[in-house]
């Protein structure tokens, strides 16, 4: 398993967020394959991790995948590279760990929704 835990930061949900994705390549061969469900668990600007009920075979050497997920109403479309999958027997499916592959206006974006999305979460738990 590959591990990229140097990143600035990492954003861990309260409430995993919900998303879907598609693989596009499979090695370097473009593939369009239908939506499957995941939730994201954790983001940072440069990855995530995702759980899925889908199983993505590891014994394929390099799959990229398109997630899309929304961020406090603001939608993100990014390609991302699946760096590792584990079996998650508690949750019958699995986890990704997903390097995003995307530029400097997309990570700045992703960082900006992450930012109005912890002042909305700390604004509600204010009020209760």
């Amino acid at each position: 398993m590959i591990f990229r835990r140097q990143e600035s930061f990492r954003y861990t949900f309260n409430k995993p967020i919900d998303c879907t994705f598609k693989i596009i390549k499979i090695d370097d061969l473009e593939v369009d394959t239908e939506f499957g469900s995941g939730q994201i668990i954790d983001i940072s600007p440069n990855g995530l991790k995702m759980i899925s009920p889908l199983n993505v075979s590891p014994t394929l050497k390099k799959v990229e995948i398109e997630v899309h997920f929304s961020i406090d109403e603001q939608t993100f479309v990014t390609p991302g590279l699946i760096q590792w999958q584990k079996k998650e027997w508690s949750l019958m499916g699995y986890s990704y760990g997903i390097k995003l592959v995307c530029n400097e206006e997309i990570t700045a974006s992703i960082v900006r929704g992450l930012k109005k999305h912890a002042e909305n979460t700390m604004k509600s738990r204010k009020t209760k």
